[in-house]
């Protein structure tokens, strides 16, 4: 009784609260939002600072949207396969240990299990279960003693695709004042409309970083206003009217 209520209180644990906790998808789509609501702010702003045409404006937020999504969704997709290869390298070190050194790796989880507050026959019990099988022996040993989660085996092109989707959507905000006013109101509009997304953006990091909503919220939207203004203060100093 005492190893099936282990059992379930591990799958829980392992599949449920780090699953939920992990939210790749939320994390990669957050990382492109933010992204893309500060670099086309500051862009679009610099040359609204700069130049008094819409089409400039626009031409110069286009350009920054496409070249960040696709610089950000191929860095994302480079990132999760390194991460990926240094997962199975890890995972073959792994393998090999348990078939070279088997008391030695025994003694590993045996050590894992007993910091958790295990003891006695029911330790006992954990480790002959664990060490039974291989497979599962060294699944454990990658979360418990190298901190792997199962998210690390998700798709590089999932991650990617969200986070240059995700680019696009938040570039987009700052732009798109400029298809209705000129650069000098527009930029105002732009303005207000990427600091309220950049509020709600911090706000909605809060579901995994577990901070207050209001100092993420504030925390995204000072960084993008340092942003825009460093760089519509430079266009207004260098750029022609």
């Amino acid at each position: 009784m005492a190893l099936q209520a282990f059992r379930r209180d591990f799958t829980y644990h392992t599949e449920r609260i780090h699953s939920v906790g992990g939210g790749t998808v939320l994390r990669d789509a957050m990382l492109g939002l933010n992204d893309g609501l500060v670099a086309a702010f500051a862009v679009t702003s610099g040359v609204a600072g700069a130049f008094n045409s819409n089409e400039i404006v626009i031409m110069a937020g286009l350009a920054e949207m496409l070249g960040g999504a696709v610089s950000m969704g191929l860095a994302a997709y480079a990132s999760v396969r390194a991460h990926q290869e240094f997962y199975r390298s890890e995972e073959q070190r792994e393998r090999e240990e348990i078939t070279k050194w088997p008391e030695h790796e025994r003694d590993e989880i045996r050590a894992i299990y007993r910091d958790k507050g295990f003891s006695g026959p029911l330790l006992d019990q954990i480790v002959a279960h664990i060490t039974a099988d291989p497979t599962r022996w060294r699944g454990v040993m990658m979360r418990e003693e190298l901190g792997f989660g199962a998210e690390v085996m998700e798709p590089a092109s999932r991650s990617a695709l969200t986070v240059a989707a995700a680019y696009l959507i938040g570039a987009a905000v700052p732009m798109l004042p400029y298809l209705f006013a000129v650069p000098a109101f527009g930029v105002l509009l732009s303005a207000l409309a990427t600091i309220s997304a950049l509020f709600m953006v911090g706000v909605a990091k809060t579901v995994l970083t577990g901070r207050r909503w209001w100092q993420s919220g504030i925390e995204s939207v000072a960084i993008g206003i340092i942003a825009a203004t460093v760089t519509y203060s430079v266009g207004r100093a260098f750029g022609t009217r």
